[in-house]
């Protein structure tokens, strides 16, 4: 987070006492960026050694995962919060890395050399920053990128945060300006059950009251404090949103899911609808979309205004010929009915196709989760490639797959001798309940999974894993996985190391190098 409110950034301050959430963001990864730039037809430069800025890049918890998996990238993340860099920096010391610089600066007066960066991350910043800043973020972002350089900027998005900003304002009046942000948050978190039981459901009022306060009571402190009770937050609609970034030389390129979160909420009446609303514009559309879903929240992506002018240039099938596609299906077949061949994706929903080429392309996908395939794993036949691309294209409009321009490989758990990749592995063993997969996101695991993954360096093989176990059992380490019903202790082990292998490989923990 960045601001140039010190008083809440400053040493003493809100964000000095109790520092955002740094974590990973799977939708900023660069090989993402350029993927969805090569879906439009736009050559962008290559993930794996380009340079990367992050304008308010906490304590690095976004940065430093790519900076481990990429060693010929270069990545620098800038924040004003002095304690924010200091962690970040801790953190990069003891891994050890030489392409990862964080420094402390005020996005408002930053001067970095013009043309110097491939991408740009600024998450969770522009909302929260006032005016002067917000232009500043889109001046930097427009100055820093290449020609065919990509940015995501994330805000929230009106009118859908209008919804959102009722339980600001009940937020801010209940917890006061008294005490420290963890003594506000306290005060916010004990209203929370109240409001969600006194809310009245038969109202709208009282049904969005329920609904946001169940969902906070999840979230963390820091989450709470920035959201709700920060100096700054302030959104702004899509429209103008896009014309202060085309002030800036940038032009709206799309969504990072590609605009899926808002359009599962319409029926496809609904969006036909609103695709006549907007025209046949594509930015006209998104407004109306933004109207008729209510969604609080964008993350888009902007390009110099040079690459097409205003008009965001139309997705095509025939671009995803070069990228990789990662996808979580699995085949239902207890739910095809006639010719039809079922699958469910991560969601619970159902996927269903008549057409053989394009079931054995989503088997083969699901298959390889969390590993990626390229078009050409997923469709062998030339003259097959081309509907299991539409296919494919409708299924990440869908947000049902991901899109990137490197593939992703992971081991199983069945590997003779499984390894957990390094940064997760050495986050496990400093206990830490949440470690980064290589998908770019946090998996949450129990204790005993992280003691197990802590151990996974490739150099033991199932026995000794085994092994290693029941000695961990003997001696207590692990008493609250006691064997159950009389289990023997090698059975158990047994058990709990093959049950924490299928949970690292299904959450992409595990490498294959």
């Amino acid at each position: 987070m960045d601001t140039n409110d010190k008083n809440a950034l400053g040493p003493g301050g809100d964000y000095e006492r109790l520092p955002y959430l740094s974590l990973p963001f799977a939708y900023t990864q660069p090989a993402h960026l350029a993927a969805l730039a090569a879906l439009h037809g736009i050559d962008a430069p290559a993930a794996e050694s380009a340079n990367v800025l992050e304008l308010g890049c906490a304590s690095g918890g976004n940065l430093i995962p790519l900076a481990v998996r990429f060693p010929e990238a270069r990545f620098l993340g800038l924040d004003l919060a002095e304690r924010q860099i200091a962690d970040g920096k801790r953190k990069i010391a003891a891994l050890g890395l030489k392409n990862i610089e964080l420094r402390q600066a005020d996005i408002a007066t930053a001067a970095l050399p013009a043309g110097s960066f491939n991408y740009v991350i600024c998450h969770g910043v522009y909302s929260w920053v006032p005016p002067a800043v917000q232009e500043a973020v889109l001046r930097l972002t427009n100055s820093c990128l290449v020609d065919n350089g990509v940015a995501a900027i994330s805000y929230n998005v009106l009118p859908g945060w209008h919804l959102r900003s009722v339980l600001r304002d009940i937020f801010l009046h209940h917890a006061g300006k008294a005490g420290s942000p963890q003594e506000r948050v306290a005060r916010v978190r004990e209203l929370l059950p109240q409001l969600a039981e006194a809310a009245q459901r038969s109202s709208p009022y009282g049904q969005v009251l329920g609904h946001e306060a169940k969902l906070l009571a999840r979230m963390p402190s820091s989450y709470i404090l920035g959201e709700f009770l920060a100096h700054n937050n302030v959104p702004c609609s899509f429209q103008d949103f896009t014309n202060r970034a085309a002030g800036h030389g940038l032009s709206y390129l799309c969504e990072s899911d590609l605009g899926a979160t808002a359009r599962h909420l319409l029926k496809p009446e609904a969006r036909k609808i609103v695709a006549g609303l907007g025209g046949g514009e594509t930015l006209a559309a998104e407004v109306y979309l933004d109207m008729f879903t209510g969604r609080p929240f964008r993350r888009s992506i902007l390009i110099k205004s040079g690459r097409t002018g205003m008009k965001p240039p139309a997705l095509q099938s025939a671009n995803l010929q070069t990228l990789h596609v990662s996808g979580n299906l699995k085949p239902v077949p207890a739910k095809n009915a006639g010719n039809l061949i079922a699958f469910v994706d991560d969601r619970g929903q159902s996927i269903s196709t008549a057409e053989a080429s394009i079931a054995a392309a989503l088997t083969t996908l699901g298959a390889a989760f969390p590993g990626s395939c390229s078009l050409t794993d997923l469709a062998p036949e030339i003259r097959e490639r081309s509907i299991v691309a539409r296919a494919v294209l409708n299924l990440a409009l869908e947000g049902r797959v991901t899109l990137s321009t490197l593939a992703l490989h992971v081991g199983r758990a069945t590997d003779a001798k499984p390894k957990v990749w390094s940064l997760a592995r050495t986050e496990a063993a400093a206990g830490l309940p949440g470690v980064t997969s290589l998908r770019h996101v946090t998996a949450a695991l129990p204790k005993p999974v992280l003691a197990i993954a802590a151990k996974l360096d490739g150099s033991r093989d199932r026995i000794e894993l085994t092994q290693w176990m029941i000695r961990a059992l003997d001696s207590g380490s692990f008493a609250d996985v006691e064997p159950p019903n009389g289990q023997s202790r090698p059975a158990r082990a047994s058990n709990l190391i093959d049950d924490a292998l299928r949970r690292l490989a299904e959450c992409g923990l595990l490498s294959i190098d």
